[in-house]
């Protein structure tokens, strides 16, 4: 299963170096790539989130949620 973790303006570095497999980091700025079938998360818009039915995290949850990623892949 794909994880899709989106986020309204520009990618921050770390997420964008961040590779896991299975994991997409993208940015709505161009555009929401097709997320059928993938599970979704908006980063800091909770109306971009609700818009297109995914899970939101805020600012703060996802350095949680980076945080333990990092940890995961080490």
């Amino acid at each position: 299963m794909t994880l899709i973790v989106i986020f309204k303006g520009d990618i921050p570095q770390k997420w964008a170096q961040l590779k896991i497999e299975g994991l997409e980091v993208v940015s709505a700025k161009n555009g929401v790539p097709d997320i059928r079938g993938k599970f979704a998360v908006v980063v800091g818009d909770k109306e971009l989130a609700e818009k297109l039915g995914v899970g939101f995290l805020t600012e703060e949850e996802a350095e949680e949620f980076f945080n333990f990623l990092v940890s995961y892949a080490s």
